[in-house]
């Protein structure tokens, strides 16, 4: 699969992923269309076996439905990162394969109008940063 269909998802797959980040444990099938808004269990299943497929899930444990054996699933990254990801992605083929980190942060600054928050978060990035230098530094050891 392209990489830049990864994190294109339809309607009902982003619904499946949320209720997947909602819940502490990981889900069957049927326990996501418990949890659902109106989603039918063949629905579930196909857009299970395609999140599957993207590696956004993964089957987390084998448990009993009933008295049926069932996948258990876990969201494989977290929403914040899954976001992230999605946002570099668009930003990747709109800018080119040469979309930066500098790129990203710059973009989301300049989003806010308030300049104290832009102040602090400069601030708070930069103090990132030196952290992050410090972490290479050492590695480099």
């Amino acid at each position: 699969m392209k990489k830049e269909q990864t994190y294109k998802l339809t309607n009902r797959e982003y619904d499946i992923l949320r209720i997947l980040w909602a819940s502490e444990d990981p889900l069957t099938a049927s326990g996501i269309v418990e949890r659902g808004n109106d989603l039918p269990v063949n629905t579930v299943q196909a857009m299970l076996k395609r999140l599957l497929k993207r590696e956004l899930i993964h089957v987390d444990q084998i448990v009993y439905s009933g008295t049926v054996l069932s996948r258990a699933y876990r969201p494989s990254m977290s929403q914040e990162d899954f976001e992230t990801r999605r946002y570099v992605d668009n930003m990747s083929r709109i800018q080119g394969e040469d979309f930066s980190c500098s790129q990203f942060v710059a973009a989301f600054l300049g989003q806010e109008k308030d300049h104290q928050k832009v102040w602090k978060e400069i601030g708070e990035l930069e103090s990132l940063l030196a952290r992050k230098k410090q972490e290479i530094k050492e590695k480099g050891r």
